[in-house]
């Protein structure tokens, strides 16, 4: 297989990621439009909500079992991945999401538990047999940026997690500092603590692996710390191999 370029669109963002055959990245660019990060004829796989492929409804596998779709861009027609959707409450799976999600199975095929995509939106999402089951998602890192609060975990974290954690009703009133343009020591993990408690049954009891997502870097450490304070099963994960791992397969013959 030539070299490629996986070309992904995250959080208002595109990225161009320059692969080599073997899979490693070589190069990496950004930008806010598509058309000057490909590199003419050089084969391009794409994952990116704003070209309108339709999602598919879950439960379902991550990517397409038949060819995947084909999306004009740039004056290219190239392969591209269709996101995913949770019909019943209209929550939606990005395709970079769904290509990491399928870059774990390619890895790990029985895989049966949870991904955490740690990104600024981030999603919990339910693996089972080869398919996502069901999603959640969550706004903390988007939240805590918002708010000019750094993805950190400070001196008082475990003790702001541990009580949003089991008293999430009490988040507007932690954040309250913030609003008034001061710093809080107890921002990020009061925000994180009321995010495990919306998302318990997503890792109570379940092996959850964590993924790092270039939208929020740094942030699944501190998510990972989070759980294992927890006593959840928890492992972190590499979110930009996964990526890569998923989009290969748009290069695989038949796809």
């Amino acid at each position: 297989m030539a070299d490629w370029i996986a070309l992904t669109e995250e959080n208002g963002r595109w990225r161009a990621l320059d692969v080599a055959t073997g899979g490693q990245v070589k190069d990496r660019r950004s930008g806010p439009s598509p058309r000057p990060l490909r590199t003419e004829g050089v084969a391009a796989t794409l994952a990116a909500p704003s070209v309108g492929l339709p999602p598919r409804p879950l439960p379902c596998t991550p990517l397409p079992e038949a060819a995947w779709p084909r999306a004009e861009i740039g004056g290219a027609s190239l392969p591209a991945l269709p996101g995913l959707i949770q019909t019943n409450d209209q929550t939606e799976v990005q395709p970079a999401e769904a290509a990491r999600i399928a870059g774990v199975l390619a890895g790990v095929p029985q895989f049966d538990g949870v991904i955490w995509i740690c990104g600024a939106s981030a999603l919990w999402a339910h693996v089972s047999a080869g398919e996502v089951v069901s999603v959640m998602r969550a706004a903390s890192a988007a939240l805590l940026a918002a708010m000019g609060a750094p993805l950190e975990a400070g001196a008082d974290f475990d003790a702001a997690l541990a009580d949003t954690l089991s008293r999430p009703e009490r988040l507007a009133r932690e954040l309250a500092p913030l609003s008034l343009g001061k710093t809080s020591e107890r921002a990020c993990g009061t925000v994180l603590g009321a995010e495990l408690a919306a998302a318990r049954p997503w890792w109570l009891g379940q092996s959850v692996l964590a993924l790092s997502s270039p939208t929020a870097p740094g942030w699944s450490e501190i998510c990972a710390r989070a759980l294992q304070a927890q006593g959840a099963q928890v492992t972190l994960g590499d979110g930009e191999a996964a990526l890569i791992a998923g989009l290969a397969k748009a290069r695989a013959p038949g796809a």
